[in-house]
């Protein structure tokens, strides 16, 4: 926000130049960002936070200059409003909805004079960023910019019943704004109307029907206090930003109301634009109560790090506006109405460091017994999980955990949407990790990168009627070969397809200790039904693999086929039970055995591996299978596997009886679990 520095003056009478007056009101917490200059006068750049919305005016700054300083703030003559009077009789309010619009206020103004404002108006609102406009106007904006309050004049003559009401709006209600675009409104937005029809958007923008024109003779003067939520998402819906939003939005004091009304109708009829009517209608059904807070000294300097007196503290807090009394050894005070983000005790005690001088705080050397540092076991566990898969060869990317709705989440369980959220690309958390890392895959795939493998390890959201669960998941992503190309080639330089993701998944789950991997048949609708399986540890359902399904994979650019998995990390940490053991190396000879059995096309390999487990052969020590081959001679819906066995003792040279009978065994085995034959 930007001021000019005379402004700021005219209400804190400080003795410093411009650059003494920015840097210690950025050393206050009000952070100047530059110092720029306007018509020849000094101008504030200001970065105002969004918890201090009472500074986004002149003499919001001030206080916080005069508190700096330790000068008296000095404010513009409020002449006080005497009820409703004329204006009562000529206007009503009613406001239908109090809880978004706690207070209105609206005089009457007439006469009014098609005139531009004073020279010194126009240069101060122009040195401000804002663009003189007309009399009225300008007027409108000047009290906006001192007080923080925005005020919106009607043409009285268009407000048809001659009143306000203040309501949400109605199905199939439109409005034209001042900027000349047509609304299309909702019920939940706050609407300020007449007897019929509304008339603006509260606390956003004024309508176009009832704007003040060269022909405006009577004019209804509007000062309201709206819900900074209801303001912050009618503006949102509306794609508008407007000063008056800027500040509803961060909280303008409803105690300012009527002060701020009755400051432009001085100002107007001290300008000779209009005939002030007396009165005013002022609608307040539940005033404000004031808030008590209770500050202990020794706590202050506790936090603050020095010693700071009962005295010192109510002084402090005194110089911004705050009335602290003593109290049983401590501070009652009463925060004002225009500080809604002090909520306890560390919030006064921050104020009284701010006051007093950051530069205060002593500079020691910590001290005390400091604490061996280390990982959470769940931490610890992802960064195993995050080394497994780069090691694998992908690449760890951090994708963003709100997203627009997007055909490759996941479909179970209730998406959990935003109420306020910044765009409709953010408008919900995910339910998977996939959407994120197949969007990273296509902006990459689009620009030409390879190889292309990403994996995330991150938080997915579900919610299932009432209940919400957060949970960790990994997902991968996968198109094309793992490696770049070369002259030499290898099994990673061939494109990535379901048992590429499968492979990952197991040799994860070596590393991890998790021995009960096993993947069955599934359907998930983001995958390819023929190419795709569900992950399961200890025989439950814990994620998913396989090839992205067609109809999803052509909308992208990858020029190969794009495999994916996810997997329940929480599910997974549990299944790592298996301790890691270490054996000594054989001295001994091995032996190898194949075998080729003949089975049913629809027998999973998964329980050709259960039945070579089962066989509990002792001196086995890994099996593999090396070749698979279906067609003639072998009878239709018939394939044969080969699956080589290596034989090993730790403590002799095995006989040729003994691997005879492990080879027998496995045999059995086959034949009575699978219906496997073997070839004469």
């Amino acid at each position: 926000m930007r001021l000019p520095v005379d402004w700021i003056l005219e209400y804190a009478p400080v003795e410093a130049e411009a650059d003494e007056l920015a840097r210690r009101l950025t050393m206050a917490g009000l952070e100047v960002e530059e110092t720029d200059t306007s018509g020849g006068e000094a101008v504030l750049d200001i970065k105002v936070t969004p918890n201090r919305g009472d500074c986004l005016s002149a003499i919001g700054v001030a206080r916080e200059a005069a508190a700096a300083f330790g000068v008296p703030l000095r404010t513009p003559p409020q002449p006080e409003s005497t009820g409703p009077g004329e204006a009562g009789a000529l206007t009503s309010v009613r406001i239908e909805d109090p809880d978004l619009c706690p207070r209105y206020a609206a005089r009457i103004v007439r006469g009014v004079r098609a005139a531009a404002s004073p020279h010194w108006m126009q240069a101060r609102l122009a040195a401000a960023g804002m663009r003189p406009v007309n009399g009225i106007v300008d007027v409108t904006n000047y009290v906006m910019l001192e007080m923080g309050q925005p005020l919106h004049a009607f043409d009285f003559h268009t407000l048809r019943g001659g009143r306000i009401v203040v309501r949400r709006a109605r199905p199939g209600e439109t409005l034209t704004t001042l900027d000349g675009v047509d609304r299309v409104l909702s019920p939940d937005m706050l609407m300020i109307c007449d007897a019929e029809r509304p008339v603006a958007v509260a606390g956003v923008m004024g309508g176009a029907e009832t704007e003040i024109s060269e022909s405006t003779s009577v004019m209804l003067l509007e000062s309201a206090h709206f819900h900074p939520l209801s303001v912050r998402r009618t503006a949102r819906a509306l794609a508008m930003s407007t000063e008056a939003s800027r500040r509803f939005e961060r909280v303008v004091d409803p105690n300012l109301v009527a002060a701020a009304a009755d400051r432009a109708c001085r100002l107007i009829a001290d300008l000779g634009l209009g005939q002030v009517v007396d009165g005013i209608v002022d609608v307040y059904p539940k005033p404000l109560p004031p808030r008590v807070l209770r500050l202990r000294p020794e706590r202050v300097s506790l936090l603050l790090g020095y010693s700071v007196g009962q005295a010192e503290a109510s002084e402090a807090l005194g110089r911004l506006g705050f009335r602290a009394v003593p109290d049983d050894g401590a501070l009652s005070a009463t925060v004002p109405s225009w500080r809604p983000d002090i909520a306890g005790e560390a919030d006064l005690a921050e104020e009284v460091g701010r006051v007093l001088g950051y530069e205060r705080i002593p500079e020691r050397l910590p001290f005390g017994a400091s604490t061996q540092g280390g990982d959470s076991l769940l931490g610890r566990f992802v960064a195993r999980v995050a080394a497994g898969l780069a090691g694998a060869g992908l690449q760890e990317v951090v994708c963003h955990s709100l997203l627009a709705p997007s055909p490759f989440d996941d479909e179970t369980g209730e998406r959990i949407a935003i109420r306020s959220a910044l765009s409709a690309d953010l408008s919900g958390l995910r339910r998977s990790l996939l959407p994120g890392l197949l969007e990273a895959l296509d902006r990459n795939a689009r620009r030409g990168q390879s190889p292309l493998g990403l994996f995330e390890v991150g938080r997915v959201f579900h919610r299932t009627g009432g209940s919400f669960r957060e949970s960790l998941s990994i997902g991968g992503a996968l198109a094309g070969p793992l490696a770049r190309p070369s002259w030499l080639r290898g099994a990673w330089h061939e494109p990535a397809d379901y048992y590429t993701a499968r492979g990952i998944l197991e040799l994860l789950a070596e590393s991890l200790g998790a021995r009960e991997m096993d993947f069955a048949p599934g359907s998930d609708p983001r995958l390819h039904p023929g190419r795709s399986a569900f992950v399961l540890l200890g025989g439950r359902q814990a994620g998913v693999a396989g090839e992205l399904h067609p109809r999803l994979a052509q909308g992208l650019h990858a020029r190969h086929r794009i495999v994916v998995f996810e997997l329940d990390a929480e599910a997974l940490q549990a299944a790592c039970t298996a301790r890691t053991r270490y054996a000594p190396l054989s001295p001994y000879p091995a032996v190898v055995r194949d075998l080729a059995p003949r089975l049913s096309r629809q027998m999973p390999f998964a329980r050709v591996r259960e039945a070579v487990e089962a066989a509990a052969v002792p001196v086995l020590e890994r099996h593999e299978l090396t070749d698979l081959f279906e067609g003639p001679p072998l009878p239709e819906g018939t394939r044969s596997l080969t699956l080589s066995f290596t034989f090993r003792a730790p403590d002799r040279t095995l006989t040729e009886e003994e691997v005879a009978a492990a080879v027998a065994a496995l045999r059995e085995s086959l034949e009575a679990r699978c219906g496997a034959s073997f070839p004469a």
